[in-house]
């Protein structure tokens, strides 16, 4: 074991023999380019976020490529410290200045990001995010529908949801990505594994950090317009246009969509053998409004956004109770506004923002032909803050320093009984700091950071922390050894404190926070042409809330403190790119996830609605401009019930296809796209009495100026 051990160590860190060449990769105006594929044809390495690059080589000349700018050979010969890239345009949009957010601190050092395809239809915030290894999502895969997120085998609702630096589910509830407009998604980034220091609560599996388009400063404008039809009923429609100049910007961004959502399904062969009927009541429509502005005075600028989305879902309920829940639905509508500011005092970046989010929502059912479960409430939320950032660098040395306060609140009117009324409100305050230190020893480059995090809120305070390591190597196969340790905490949704809708269930308002502790490490090899990454994950929660089936007056649903879970996993991905018109890539979870309250791990039971693997495989081919796309997935079997004693839900596997392509034609980009979802159109469950669509078709066409 131990040769072994040497042999793996000397292959993924011992430089091979040859000359070391080392430089920095920038673009026009001196900016540096991180990630630039550097080559000599047999070896590569990719240049760092400063864009510094070390590559030891025997070849006589190194190409720089890069998707966005001109590839570039230079003799070894001529080769200075300084490799300037020429920017291409028509590959991807140049992107300048823009209202985003400074980050206060440097990023983690688990930090990854999703790319997103500008060229493709993505049809919910969801399907971009499941693009990333370690992500799964249980719910159904229609438009329209209610999507969360389980990062790394957690409960959805340790999943923070971040949008431009805001979080989206502070009240520890899991957060809907389908009330996010995926056509404007600019990008998304996620840290796994306790990172409440961060973002604060609801981060105990990880965090993901969506970024919103923006209006730039540039002499441009820009238009785009796109149309989708689907299956049962989808039809989508997207107009943006974008105004700049180099002192002030505008964007604006508006879609809609409607979908009946009403498929075929198969009932259980108990129930009734060979019976297909129809999922009815099921239609969603969804509009949205997007703007963004920004303006600059030299080192100032000021940039607002803001989105407004309403919508209407029916919502059946489950098979097992067509008639109680026939015609109920669900209607409200989002606001978030997002007034930021920023200047560089002194070398120092320093940002102050404020923001303002509300939700609406109304739940109707009272026209159900069995007048059991008549319900009719209406909720509101509401979270205002303002947030100041100080962060600084200096040579190797970077920190930062945050504050935040703030104020939220929650509503639930019963509007059929007003004695059961809920009204809920806090304040809250936070202070972070972070600080991180590189170190060069040739071609290896150590990276360790450390942060803490106070918050203060109405029930608890917490303190979280986080530690992070890790060890690059750059040269034949550039590589990355790292690990981190952190604590994270969860709040308690007001919907588990105080919920009184109906008789089925009812809130706790002695719960307590959960708290989490946990480690990771993992090592990323980027041989030429690959990438592959291989990370184990380990993470404790305490006091971990569970819904469970009590007798009050009748069965009825309560929250609980249940004790402890733990949850372990492998994550695994890799991606191998042979040739310029082939990538294969794949991703791999296998998870334990269990409740040790009262037993040892290897004996405790496991938690419900967690898969113990889940496995998905892609490729995408190029030729010329067309671009097909496959990907085939699998889900491991569920337990459904805390005791394990009922048989899991039996795993399942599906498929999908695409076909896309971009053109240009008098001065526009046309992109037209076809998807197909379930191609092998599977039967399959992922939650009892909850039906899953068989194969669905999607269509798309996007048009866009100003490139």
């Amino acid at each position: 074991m131990r040769g072994i051990f040497i042999l793996l160590w000397c292959v993924v860190f011992l430089p091979l023999t040859g000359i070391n060449i080392r430089g920095k990769v920038v673009d026009e105006d001196g900016k540096p380019i991180e990630r630039v594929r550097v080559s000599d044809n047999f070896i590569s390495v990719l240049s760092r976020k400063d864009g510094a690059f070390s590559v030891n080589t025997q070849g006589d000349s190194l190409f720089f490529s890069r998707i966005g700018f001109e590839l570039k050979s230079i003799s070894i010969k001529v080769l200075t410290d300084k490799v300037v890239l020429v920017r291409r345009p028509h590959a991807l949009p140049k992107v300048l200045v823009s209202g985003n957010a400074i980050e206060i601190f440097s990023s983690s050092g688990d930090l990854v990001s999703i790319p997103i395809d500008p060229d493709r239809h993505y049809y919910s915030a969801s399907q971009m995010i499941l693009e990333g290894s370690g992500m799964h999502s249980a719910d159904i895969q229609l438009r329209g529908e209610r999507q969360t997120l389980s990062i790394l085998g957690n409960l959805s609702r340790h999943s923070l949801i971040m949008l431009d630096g805001v979080p989206l589910n502070p009240l520890g509830q899991a957060f809907d990505l389908s009330m996010l407009d995926p056509a404007n998604i600019e990008s998304i980034t996620f840290i796994k594994n306790n990172a409440s220091v961060y973002g604060g609560g609801s981060a105990i599996g990880g965090i993901v950090q969506i970024t919103s388009k923006k209006a730039v400063l540039a002499h441009k404008q820009d238009f785009s317009s796109s149309i989708e039809l689907g299956s049962y009923g989808y039809a989508k429609t997207v107009f943006s246009v974008g105004l700049a100049s180099p002192l002030a910007s505008f964007r604006l961004q508006v879609s809609k969509f409607n979908a009946d959502n009403d498929f075929q399904y198969k009932l259980p062969p108990w129930w009734a053998p060979d019976s297909i009927v129809i999922r009815e009541n099921n239609a969603k429509r969804q509009s949205s409004i997007s703007t963004s502005a920004v303006t600059r005075y030299k080192d100032l600028i000021l940039s607002y956004s803001g989105d407004y989305d309403s919508f209407h879902r029916q919502l059946p309920g489950n098979t097992n109770f067509t008639e109680i829940y026939r015609h109920a639905f669900l209607e409200g509508w989002s606001n978030r506004n997002k007034l930021m500011l920023s200047a560089r005092p002194l070398g120092l970046n320093l940002q102050n923002m404020i923001w303002f989010s509300a939700d609406n929502t109304v739940y109707n059912n009272t026209r159900a032909p069995l007048p059991v479960f008549f319900s009719h409430y209406r909720q509101r939320t509401r979270n205002l803050g303002l947030r100041g950032n100080l962060s600084y660098e200096k040579g190797m040395m970077q920190g930062g320093l945050a504050a935040e306060v703030g104020s939220q609140s929650y509503e639930n009117r019963n509007l059929l009984n007003p004695s059961g009324n809920i009204a809920s409100q806090s304040d809250f305050a936070n202070a972070s700091i972070k600080s991180q230190a590189k170190r060069e020893f040739g071609i290896y480059e150590l990276l360790a950071s450390g942060a803490l995090r106070y918050d203060y809120t109405k029930r608890e305070d917490h303190l979280t922390g986080r530690a992070e390591l890790v060890l690059s190597r750059f040269g034949w196969m550039q590589s990355r050894l790292g690990g981190t340790f952190g604590t994270s905490f969860a709040l308690p949704s007001p919907y588990d404190l105080y919920w009184k809708g109906d008789s089925q269930a009812i809130g706790n308002p002695d719960l307590v926070s959960e708290s989490s502790q946990g480690w990771q490490i993992w090592l990323e090899m980027m041989p030429p042409m690959s990438i592959l990454k291989l990370a184990y994950n380990d993470n404790r929660i305490d006091q971990l809330i569970q819904w469970r089936q009590v007798q009050m007056n009748g069965n009825a649903w309560k929250p609980m403190n249940i004790g402890s879970a733990r949850i372990a996993n492998f994550d695994l991905s890799g991606e191998f790119k042979p040739f310029d018109w082939l990538k294969l890539n794949t991703n791999a979870l296998f998870t334990k996830a269990k409740d040790i309250s009262t037993l040892a791990f290897a004996d405790a039971p496991n938690l419900m609605y967690t898969p113990q693997s889940v496995f998905s495989a892609g490729a995408e081919l190029k030729y010329k401009n067309i671009v097909f796309r496959a990907k085939h997935s699998f889900s491991g079997k569920r337990w459904t019930t805390p005791d394990n004693l009922l048989d899991p839900l039996p795993a399942y596997d599906l498929t999908e296809a695409g076909i896309s392509t971009g053109f240009k034609y008098a001065g526009w980009r046309i992109s037209p796209q076809l998807n197909i979802y379930n191609l092998l159109n599977k039967e399959y469950s992922v939650y009892p009495y909850v039906p899953q669509p068989g194969i669905a078709f999607y269509a798309g066409i996007l048009v866009r100026s100003g490139e």
